[in-house]
Parts: structure tokens; sequence; C-alpha cells
């Protein structure tokens, strides 16, 4: 038992030190600097500092420091707002609303989804309470609320950060110390080789208990396929608001997976799960697996075992609900308290709800479903005879030309010949593969009807919300890496070291 806790201790260790150190060396300069796009940090300081909304759209590049400005505020307005040229290129996913005060005492608040056609569609308000009014601004406004502006309209635009909160939280300690000179590139980075050794910690428990068949050294390719033959390698590298919250969902998603995977610690499932839903909203899919894993024990229908296994199996999930419910009172209050909706988180009002789609469509919608499986699953390169020879959309490559070893899915089970099967084990393994599974379609597919297809990314940026599952499929399915899989997982890695290297720094190889 010592020699296999040194082994497995050793074998982590070296995961970790080796993702941390390719992906240092390809993050390279990112590293030196905050990311431009400071969006938790912002909200961190703000939530630090008693605040819900935020006054930084405000301010403007290349202004001096002012004397109460936080600790590297100017910096970190600068790097969001100038482009290597020099040009300003604008606020980025801030969302914002309108405060308007009526002649008749009336405050509301809301947005003009059309305030950029003419006639009186441009004067349709949606109120954040889901109310639809006619307001003319220019006869129907009190006047005389802005001190020193006796004549100036009431009406206000307040920003706020729409995503969701956690990675703020989690970023305060260090912001009360940097302010807004904490690199989230750093803290991004860490998170992903968090992941990497948790990966490894869970192919290590399955083979274990005998679900997966793979030799030691399979296990150090299905390492490297995770680390760096999927999206997590260019998504781990760079910070950013987007990337940050998709790196710290996939860490508090693996924790989950590792407790709830055969129920084994419900209520510590349900915190990191929760704290998932707080930083990736479609992880709330995913509270299916544990129920899953509890209703169906070693893969057998809980009823089978009598009323004691399904107290059991009853207890296992209140306990995993309990702070799924916690976490969930404070996401719907926090989300009230800023857009008059427990279910909003923001996104609904970018550009000030006049994003077209969103504002013609929705969230969610059929609509968007063509253009999403493509940058899920199809897309693929363009090929060249000349310069740059290659090319990739900035919708992003589909999974199965980014990741090309998941083509190894779509065979048979391979065991080693001297892997003893018997029907227990087989219940076991279709168990954990069925509740994968559903938990895999329950997490991805109301994200293809969603407005946005990742843009801009070099793969499928939001298939690491469902990795873990993913991932736990394919180490099922594929117990065995002979030749021909290590072949793809070798193609797989070198596609993605292109797209770590060049996203971001290389336009020549992409397109809009």
């Amino acid at each position: 038992m010592p020699n296999r806790k040194i082994s497995l201790t050793v074998r982590l260790t070296v995961v970790g030190v080796a993702v941390l150190a390719v992906y240092a060396l390809t993050s390279a300069g990112m590293l030196r600097q905050p990311s431009p796009h400071f969006h938790f940090v912002d909200l961190a300081w703000n939530l630090l500092h008693g605040r819900m909304d935020t006054d930084t759209p405000r301010r403007s590049a290349s202004q001096p420091q002012r004397s109460d400005d936080p600790p590297g505020y100017q910096a970190a307005i600068d790097r969001h707002l100038l482009g290597k040229d020099g040009k300003n290129l604008g606020w980025n996913d801030w969302a914002s609303f309108r405060v308007l005060t009526l002649k008749g005492g009336e405050v509301v608040r809301g947005v003009f989804p059309w305030k950029d056609q003419q006639g009186e569609k441009s004067r349709q308000f949606r109120a954040l309470d889901g109310r639809w009014m006619i307001i003319d601004v220019d006869k129907e406004l009190k006047t005389g609320c802005v001190k020193d502006r006796p004549g100036a309209r009431c009406d206000e635009v307040v920003h706020q950060v729409s995503f969701p909160p956690f990675p703020a939280i989690a970023l305060m300690p260090l912001v009360a110390v940097f302010g807004y000179g904490v690199n989230d590139v750093w803290v991004t980075l860490l998170f992903a080789v968090a992941s990497a050794v948790l990966f490894a910690l869970w192919m290590e428990r399955l083979h274990r208990e005998r679900l997966i068949a793979t030799s030691s050294g399979d296990r150090w390719w299905l390492a490297a396929l995770f680390a760096f033959g999927t999206v997590t390698w260019y998504c781990s590298i760079r910070g950013q608001v987007w990337f940050t919250a998709l790196v710290m969902g996939l860490t508090l998603h693996l924790a989950a997976v590792l407790c709830a995977q055969g129920a084994r610690r419900p209520f510590w499932a349900g915190v990191f799960l929760g704290l998932g839903v707080a930083t990736r909203t479609p992880l709330l899919f995913a509270s299916i697996f544990l129920p899953l894993e509890a209703l169906f024990p070693q893969g057998r229908p809980v009823w089978q075992g009598g009323r004691e296994a399904m107290r059991k199996a009853a207890s296992q999930i209140l306990w995993f609900c309990v702070p799924m419910a916690i976490v969930g009172a404070g996401l719907a209050w926090f989300n009230w308290v800023r857009w008059d909706n427990p279910l909003e988180f923001g996104h609904l009002y970018l550009l000030e709800g006049t994003r077209g789609p969103t504002r013609d469509h929705g969230l969610f919608n059929t609509v968007f479903l063509n253009g999403n499986l493509g940058a899920a699953l199809t897309n693929m390169p363009r090929v060249f005879f000349v310069e740059p020879y290659i090319a990739v959309s900035r919708h992003g490559l589909g999974l199965l030309a980014s990741t090309p070893a998941l083509f190894a899915l779509f065979g048979s089970p391979r065991l080693r010949d001297d892997t003893p099967v018997d029907d227990d084990l087989r219940l076991r393994r279709a168990g954990l593969q069925r509740s994968l599974l559903l938990t895999l379609l329950a997490v991805a597919v109301p994200g293809l009807l969603y407005q946005n297809d990742g843009w801009q990314q070099f793969a499928y940026r939001f298939s690491m919300d469902f990795l873990p599952l993913l991932m736990g499929i394919f180490a099922l399915r594929v117990q065995r890496l002979g030749w021909p899989v290590k072949a793809l997982v070798v193609v797989a890695v070198v596609v993605q070291c292109f797209g770590a290297i060049t996203f971001g720094r290389a336009e020549i190889f992409y397109y809009d």
C-alpha cells in the first residue's frame, strides 16, 4: 500500500509539472502581465467595496491615473481598450441597461432593443421585469435628477459584469492585495494544471476499480490526450474572462465527478458542482450525474436492492441537493438584485440589449443549431498550396478535426488478453458509461441551441463544459490504446499545439 501511494503521488506530480511546464512555455509572453479582459477582477473589486455594478466602461484609454483609482486600474483599462497598433477597440462584453425616471415619478429599468432603428420601433422599451412599454425619451422623462445639471433628463446607464460570479469571488483575496494588477493568466493556468492532475487521479481510480483495463503506459497517453490533445491547451494559457471561466469550470466539474462517481461523496459533489454552476451555468445540466449513479449503483437499478438501498439512494441525492440549493439561492439573489430576474446573468443585455441574434431570437433557439453543430463537430481547416497553406475559421475547428483521437470511440472496446471480465464488471462499466453519456447529452444539447458558437476560437471551446464526461467515456470505450489510437493522439497533440501557438498571435492563419 505505501508503494502504491508513492507511485500515485509521483505519477500525479509528473503530470502536474509537465503540464505546468508546457503550458507556461506556450503561454510565453502572455504570462508577463494580466490579460486585456479583466471582467472578473473588476467584479471582484466592486464586490469587495459593496457594489454589484461597475463604472469601468465609463472610462477612456490613455487617461492619467486618478488619485482615488485602485492600483493598476488605468493600466487595465488601457490593455482592454487599446490594440497593438494603438487603436481603440472599445469595450467588449460588458452588459448594461438604462434607468429612466418618467415625469409621473415612475422609475423603470430596461433597454431599447431597437434603438438603432427609426420610427416607433426605436421607442419600444423592454423593462428588466419583462414589461414592454413605449417611451419617448425626448418627451416623457423627468429632468433635474443630475446634480449641477437641472435641465438634464433622468436617464442613467448602469453597467454590469454579465458573467457568473464565482471566479470573481475566488479572486477577491488577490484583488484585495494587488488591485487590478492581479495576473489572471497565471491563475487560469494553475487551475488548468489542477484539472490535469484531477483527471489523472480519476483514471488511476478507474483502473484500480477495474473499470478501465489500460496499462500504466496507456494512462500516460490518456493524460496527454486530455491536457495536450483537446481544447484545454489553447484555452488554458491566455487568461481572459471567457477562457478563465471555462478552465475553472473544468476543474470544478472534474472534482464533482470524482466525488459523484458511485455517489461516494454526495455533499462534496454538490459543493463542487454548485460552484461550477456559479462559474459556468451549463454545468447545471451535469447535476443529473450523481442521481444516476445513486439510482443505478454498480449498474443495477436501486429498487432491486430493496428499501434499504432506496433509502440510501434518497439520502445521497438529498445530501447532493443541499449545497446545490444553497449555491442556487445565492445565484438567484445575485441575479435578482442586478437584473430583477433570478435566472438572468446579463448576457441578454450585452450591447445594451441591441445584439441582433439575441434580440431577434433570444439566447436559445433552434435557428442557431446548424452553425453550432458545425462548430462543435465538423468544421475543418482550409488547406492551400500557397502561404499561409492552412487557415482556420474563427468559428473554430470541430471536435473531430481538433481532437481526431475521438474517432477511436467508434470502434469496439479491446481488452488485454489477461484482463478478467465478469458479468458484475460489465454491468458496472455499462452503468458508468450510461451515466456519463446521458449527462454529456444533457450538458451539450442546450449549448447547441445557444446564440453563440464560441466565436472567436481555435476549436470548439464550449466542449470544456462536457470534457470530463467525454474523456471518461473515451477511457471506458477505448480500453486498450493500440498504435492506431496512439497515432491519432499524436495528431491531436500536433493540432492543438498549432492552436496554442497561433491563436491570438498569428492572425494570418485565421479568417472570419
